[in-house]
């Protein structure tokens, strides 16, 4: 009778074992899915802008935590929302792999925000300009 109950708790606990360590992979290579509100406050962003499709956000961690936003918006709001959300960023057309980018200096300084969560403290921004103005945004937020 006894054996009927440890080969099911086994697989359970064997299940379990492979969940939390597929889990703590995702989070050591910053694939988990996060949403992106959460990935644009980090990041010391503004709201999204209008408009936005295909959003696709992350995030991990390990010696530090990180998020990824990786969006498609109208090109006209795209920069009305980086003007808000970055004043003193200078975009750059000398980017490997994207047509601008910029690593702005997250403002204000505070290291956490009103809630007590923790913010980027570097802050790396790519463009990539698609037909139709649509613009790809991809930023990337990091602790230290």
């Amino acid at each position: 009778m006894a054996k009927w109950l440890v080969i099911p708790l086994g697989a359970a606990g064997l299940a379990f074992g492979a969940w939390y360590g597929l889990h703590m992979l995702s989070a050591v290579n910053g694939t988990l899915g996060a949403s992106c509100d959460e990935a644009a406050r980090f990041v010391r962003a503004a709201e999204l802008p209008a408009g936005t499709h295909e959003r696709q956000c992350t995030r991990g961690q390990w010696m530090s935590t990180s998020y990824e936003l990786d969006f498609h918006a109208p090109r006209e709001a795209t920069d009305a929302w980086l003007r808000t959300s970055y004043p003193d960023m200078e975009l750059t057309h000398d980017c490997e792999a994207a047509d601008a980018c910029a690593t702005p200096r997250p403002s204000p300084v505070p290291y956490t925000d009103k809630d007590g969560h923790r913010l980027a403290d570097v802050v790396d921004v790519e463009l990539s300009y698609e037909g139709e103005g649509v613009t790809r945004v991809r930023i990337s937020g990091a602790t230290m």
